[in-house]
């Protein structure tokens, strides 16, 4: 199959997808937040900025911890799910509706953008952002965020651990997303979703669609990094656990403002 190009993700990316992003991703978010809450508490921070908040998993757990969290997503469904659960949830969370490569929120003591995140940008863009999530930190705040690591997935079969087959049923409609991904020499990511939603017993809808992502090495995310005046303090896998070059599947990074 021919591999289709890398472009950065437009603000309507997640406009098909978004009614049905917690059925599949809520769920796996859990262990990513523990993480996340805890980095946080170690590092002593009280005031959080979420560049891509999405339907608002982090937000919403942090909000719920005591931390100061601000969430912005370039998407507006997304958002509107984010407060929404944040309404019925009786969270004071401000959501706006921004872009991580130019946002302009406030400065705080951390800012973060989870789930693979920054992989719906070009490389060229996320120092963009990079330049803009370090205007928008305190001196010495902390940038926290996760990307699949090309390391691993060039390792041997380890591409085939990206493939799924999800289905989950809420009410009486069932929903089903099977994915397949491929990787090329310029650490492109490349996923073809076939998405069904069947009502009752009515007739499936099927929606076909592919998207791409940018993933990095250890070392390229380092280069990246201290090229826009960040330090790395540390890196590890999204469980929490010590990274590991050729086995940890994502890349949870801890760098400071310089």
């Amino acid at each position: 199959m021919r591999q289709i190009s890398h472009k950065s993700a437009k603000p309507s990316h997640y406009n098909q997808s978004a009614g049905s992003y917690d059925a599949f991703n809520e769920k796996m978010s859990a262990t990513t937040n523990h993480v996340l809450e805890k980095l946080l508490k170690k590092y002593k921070v009280k005031s959080v900025l979420d560049l891509t908040c999405g339907t608002g998993s982090q937000v919403l757990w942090l909000a719920g911890r005591g931390f100061e969290v601000t969430g912005s997503d370039i998407n507006a469904k997304m958002l509107q799910i984010a407060r929404a659960k944040a309404a019925k949830e009786k969270l004071h969370v401000k959501l706006l509706k921004g872009d991580m490569r130019t946002a302009k929120v406030g400065i705080f003591d951390a800012a973060i953008t989870i789930f693979n995140a920054v992989g719906h940008l070009t490389k060229s863009d996320f120092e963009k952002a990079m330049q803009s999530i370090h205007a928008n930190l305190k001196k010495g705040g902390l940038y926290i965020f996760d990307i699949n690591n090309l390391t691993y997935l060039r390792n041997e079969d380890q591409i085939t651990t990206l493939t799924i087959d999800w289905q989950k049923r809420v009410g009486d409609t069932t929903l089903r997303e099977v994915q397949y991904s491929t990787i090329d020499e310029n650490g492109i990511l490349a996923s073809y979703t076939t998405a069904m939603e069947q009502k009752g017993t009515g007739r499936p809808k099927v929606v076909r669609s592919a998207q791409t992502l940018q993933v990095y090495t250890a070392k390229e995310l380092k280069k990246m990094l201290e090229r826009n005046h960040f330090k790395i303090l540390a890196q590890y896998g999204i469980d929490g656990e010590k990274f590991v070059e050729n086995k940890s599947d994502r890349i949870l990074t801890v760098a400071k403002k310089q």
